[in-house]
């Protein structure tokens, strides 16, 4: 690959690993991802952060659209 081609390459987002599902299992349920571990060892923090950001994004998004007055 050309210098040219890896500066004006086009830059995919990066994935954050695998989408929770809708419904998620509770402390000690085994992992939705299948690993065999409790979910509480496996991806309950990295689930929250999922979710916190998911949650500040559609509020910001909210707010964007929301009329201003004043």
């Amino acid at each position: 690959m050309s210098f040219f081609e890896r500066f004006f390459a086009k830059k995919e987002p990066l994935s954050e690993g695998p989408v929770p599902p809708n419904i998620l299992p509770q402390r000690n349920d085994l992992c939705w991802c299948g690993s065999g571990l409790k979910y509480k060892k496996c991806h309950l923090e990295k689930d929250q952060l999922y979710l916190a950001q998911k949650r500040e994004k559609d509020l910001a998004a909210k707010k964007a659209c929301s009329p201003v007055f004043g």
